[in-house]
């Protein structure tokens, strides 16, 4: 028999070594000794870190849907940050939650640094300004050239269009582009430049008419067939020459008018005169030309255009890759335009509309002596055009929110509240035409007209016309030149053929 004593204590052996083996196997399963209850603490850690990085972008979601003032900027400013910061936090949960936590870390150490290393890859030739991310990205989403800087440098009138440019895409509105928004066009639009760099779809050496003016004759957010100058040529059944580029003021469009719009012996010249940037468009080229000339290298044209000049910055993958993420991330965390407005339907239900910042500016001596410089262009032009034998007329383009402002809801506290459109300037363009005799049209009633009977004039999304809008335009100055066509076959014989 074994004595009490020995049973006791060999009892206990057995015990021990279930211990032993038990402290082997999680050694053997951890990597590392761990003692026991060690993973409940990091499992909460790990559910912390989650909770956190969710808690992180619902707040972004919340204050990109509440509207508080200054939120576009913030949310857009919180967003860039919350990347990184996900980054860590997504780290952090794997490396809490892991068994082999030591591994783990080290791994998301590896992974971090070779992110690191590609993203340096992809920055450095942008750096050296040898790869430009932001025409990449738009010719990877389809959304073709990028129309803000698709210029080349020009002695006389600082910058025109690529000559012999064409694209298709399907491009974001102004609104879009400037608030991050997703693209809404639902069709490619065509853009075709002739080889003097005008976007005319037909190369045309003679032209009855001739169109000057900005983005607004150009066509932006419009397909070729659908600008005013298509649109009018097919009312006139005449060849109508669009002269208009982007960013031209007063002082360009006279030069255009001296050179190229004379060199098509037009019978007929409409200048179109847009209120809500004409006059800083004139302030701009002005500073062109008391600055130095651009260098060679600068003159030289580039595919891409002046977007060979940008920085880097504007030529960064980073920046280029977090402003899609931003823009994809939409359904998550909603951009919003800065400044809309609800415009209720006659028969269903209310719109949203868009609108720039035009006219939240009030009327001041700089917009008063601006005026004084582009009435001065006007006169140059009107008597130029007078001693060649062209009939000149003046079309004022307003804003988009001066069409609709009577029309629209502006939301809560919205800072549109305050705008009110310059009643200076409309005065102002009809005592010039009163003083010169000169033809004149003012397209504000008309628009006003077709918007109240339900017209979309204006894109919803962007500040420029609509294709109804640029119908009706062609419309009103096809009736503008059967007047002064009239004038024409009224006047005495020998007297001049320009009223």
């Amino acid at each position: 028999m074994i004595p009490a004593a020995g049973r006791l204590r060999g009892a206990t052996l057995p015990a021990a070594g279930v211990r032993g083996r038990l402290s082997g196997l999680i050694q053997t399963r951890s990597g590392y000794p761990r003692p026991p209850g060690a993973r409940a603490p990091r499992r909460g850690w790990a559910l912390a870190a989650a909770a956190l990085v969710a808690a992180l972008w619902t707040a972004l979601a919340l204050m990109a849907r509440e509207g508080v003032p200054g939120g576009w900027e913030l949310t857009a400013r919180l967003f860039a940050v919350a990347l990184p910061l996900t980054w860590v936090g997504v780290w952090a949960v794997l490396v809490l939650a892991s068994r082999r936590s030591r591994p783990m870390l080290y791994r998301g150490i590896a992974t971090t640094l070779s992110v690191l290393l590609v993203l340096l890859v992809l920055e450095l030739p942008a750096a050296l300004g040898l790869l430009h991310w932001t025409i990449l990205f738009r010719r990877a989403t389809g959304e073709g050239t990028d129309y803000g800087t698709a210029y080349v440098y020009d002695a006389e009138l600082s910058f025109r269009r690529i000559p012999g440019l064409s694209w298709t895409g399907r491009p974001q509105s102004d609104v879009e582009q400037g608030s991050g928004l997703p693209r809404t066009a639902t069709e490619p639009i065509t853009f075709t430049y002739d080889r003097w760099g005008y976007r005319n779809a037909v190369e045309m050496e003679r032209a009855d008419v001739v169109l000057l003016g900005d983005s607004y004759v150009e066509g932006w957010y419009v397909s070729d067939e659908q600008t005013v100058a298509a649109r009018l040529s097919a009312l006139l059944d005449r060849p109508v020459a669009g002269l208009g580029v982007a960013g031209y003021g007063t002082l360009q469009a006279l030069r255009v008018l001296r050179g190229d719009a004379l060199e098509r012996r037009p019978r007929a010249v409409v200048w179109f005169f847009f209120e809500g940037n004409d006059l800083y468009d004139d302030q701009t080229f002005e500073n062109y030309l008391l600055a130095e000339p651009p260098g060679e290298e600068e003159t030289i044209p580039h595919p891409d255009g002046l977007a060979a000049a940008h920085g880097w910055s504007e030529r960064s993958f980073a920046v280029n890759a977090v402003r899609y993420l931003r823009r994809w991330a939409h359904p998550l965390v909603p951009n919003r335009s800065r400044w809309w407005a609800l415009l209720p339907g006659r028969t269903g239900p209310e719109a949203r509309i868009d609108f720039a910042d035009y006219a939240a500016v009030p009327w001041r001596k700089y917009e008063a002596d601006r005026w004084a410089t582009a009435r001065a262009a006007f006169e140059e032009g009107r008597a130029f055009a007078r001693a060649e034998g062209i009939s000149l007329a003046f079309v004022y383009v307003p804003i988009k929110y001066r069409v609709y402002w009577r029309l629209v809801e502006l939301p809560p506290e919205s800072p549109m509240e305050t705008w009110r459109p310059w009643r200076e300037l409309p005065r102002l363009f009809r005592d010039f035409c009163a003083a010169e005799r000169a033809p004149c049209l003012d397209l504000t009633r008309p628009f006003q007209r077709a918007a109240r009977a339900g017209a979309e004039v204006y894109a919803r999304t962007d500040t420029h016309w609509s294709p109804e809008g640029h119908a009706l335009a062609a419309a009103e100055v096809a009736d503008l030149l059967a007047k002064i066509d009239r004038l024409w076959e009224d006047r005495e014989p020998g007297t001049p053929r320009t009223p």
